[in-house]
């Protein structure tokens, strides 16, 4: 028997549109999701204007923003990318027709309207880029548009914002091997077998899975899926949704707000780099003054870099290392909870209740400790990277503030990573290296070595002329060198 779907008894325009409309819809409670992103690859990957609104057909509904079509369109790099995209479409949807017209009747792209609509070549002609040429196949102009996207797709990057990973747009936009004609006969095969599973029948590097459906539905079904592809997560669906108002970009607000804050460090599930970085910035705009503690609990296997934090004498910085009863399980949270949950019962004893509490770390373990203090108003600050859906969905359900540190400060900074590694090195040099030491007794073993003796007034003279003006300097080898030493004769 052969199969039967109301898919094969409707033209392509119909099933174009009915994919919008699938079943693979959001839940009814969902968070209404943007369409930003979906807007701008779908103008750029060539997705009809009808679905843009910019057609009086009104059977269908507007599934893009007409403004962002507009905006776009009136760069010159989109619209090329978009024509580009557009014909290739066209030449995969129609190869074969293509072929024929092209071989046989001896015709070439631009005398075939009915295939390969004039205003797409006139658009890039307008803009620069003559494709047409004298006995061209169509697999030729396939690779000709593939040559031609490679300088202008990066042009595109800025129509994106800087969290979303730019390499996972790019990479809808490039087969491996376009630029050959086993490399493009290949992603025209997988075209013309599954044509109604890319978006909008718009031609796009992808492997398509009738699981996914409608990909470029909203941005809340399009990035997850296109960092999955990737072999990513995305987890902060408050960049693609209108209901991520628990997602603070400053934690001005919540520090003017509060009057007395208790921080927990987490060292295990925290950056220590972001974190000082955090840190220094609470100071620098004195909304640090408000910190009542900061508990920071660590373990013998973190990055020695929380050194450097514990190092700032202007935090009131409580500092815990935990030690493992076994090796293959830490004991950070529960003595972070433990100590965290004392302190707030102790201030409320004393009669200076602790009103607000910032946890840092992307451990979902902390919800309970959040849940049992219901009088004190926290803020959660985590790393993008490190949350995990459900926490993230936890936080916004209870109207949790979270700030992602990743997007505050990031650790890429030079000024602190030259910072922190400068305390690194000088802290190892001091006490390490010159902490063993002690020129008086390098002075007497020398003395010991030769048999020769000074009394204390000799070797005080002896340090003052001789040993006091040397100075340490270091090769480019990085080999310590002694400076300024006395001429000694031969």
């Amino acid at each position: 028997m052969s199969d039967f779907s109301i898919g094969n008894l409707l033209d392509d325009e119909k099933r174009a549109s009915l994919q919008s409309f699938s079943e693979n819809l959001p839940p009814k409670d969902a968070p209404r999701s943007k369409k930003d992103i979906v807007s701008r690859v779908a103008y750029l990957i060539g997705v009809d204007a009808k679905y843009f609104g910019l057609t009086a057909d009104s059977a269908v509904n507007p599934q893009f923003y007409r403004t962002v079509y507009d905006n776009l369109n009136a760069d010159k790099e989109a619209r090329i990318v978009r024509s580009l995209c557009r014909l290739r479409t066209k030449l995969q949807r129609s190869f074969k027709a293509v072929c024929i017209e092209m071989n046989s009747d001896v015709k070439n792209i631009d005398s075939i309207p009915d295939l390969i609509p004039p205003e797409i070549l006139r658009s890039l002609e307008d803009d620069g880029i003559s494709l047409v040429r004298p006995r061209k196949r169509p697999e030729d102009y396939i690779i000709d548009i593939h040559n031609y996207l490679l300088p202008h797709v990066p042009n595109c990057q800025k129509f994106f914002p800087s969290w979303l990973k730019w390499t996972y747009i790019r990479s809808l936009f490039f087969i491996s091997k376009g630029n050959t004609v086993d490399g493009n006969r290949e992603a025209a095969r997988l075209y013309y077998e599954c044509r109604d599973l890319f978006p909008y029948q718009a031609y796009i590097n992808w492997n398509p899975d009738d699981r996914d459906g409608n990909i470029l539905r909203d941005d809340a079904k399009f990035i997850p899926v296109l960092y999955e592809r990737n072999r990513d997560k995305f987890y902060d669906m408050s960049k693609v949704t209108d209901a991520g108002d628990s997602a603070v970009n400053d934690p001005a607000e919540f520090f003017g707000k509060a009057q007395r804050v208790l921080i927990a460090i987490d060292c295990e599930n925290a950056d220590p780099c972001k974190v000082i970085g955090i840190m220094k910035e609470l100071e620098r705009r004195n909304l640090s003054r408000k910190i009542t503690k900061i508990i920071l609990v660590d373990d013998e296997h973190t990055s020695p870099q929380w050194r450097a934090l514990r190092r700032n004498d202007n935090l009131p910085l409580e500092y815990h290392m935990t030690e493992r009863v076994k090796d293959d399980k830490s004991a950070v949270d529960v003595a972070l909870a433990v100590k965290f949950y004392r302190e707030i019962v102790q201030a409320k004893a004393e009669g200076s209740p602790v009103d607000s509490a910032v946890i840092v770390s992307s451990d979902c373990d902390f919800w309970t400790l959040i849940e049992l203090t219901p009088e004190v108003k926290f803020m959660v600050m985590l790393e993008y990277d490190n949350c995990s859906q459900a926490y993230y969905q936890r936080l916004q359900n209870n109207d949790i503030p979270f700030l992602y540190i990743d997007e505050y400060f990031r650790a890429g900074s030079l000024e602190l990573k030259t910072e922190i590694v400068l305390q690194e090195v000088i802290h190892d040099i001091e006490e390490g290296i010159l902490g063993r030491v002690n020129i008086f007794s390098i002075l007497n073993r020398a003395l010991t070595k030769l048999d020769l003796k000074m009394n204390d007034t000799e070797a005080a003279n002896f340090f003052d002329r001789y040993i006091a003006p040397l100075t340490v300097t270091f090769a480019k080898n990085g080999s310590a060198v002694l400076q300024n030493k006395p001429a000694l004769k031969e």
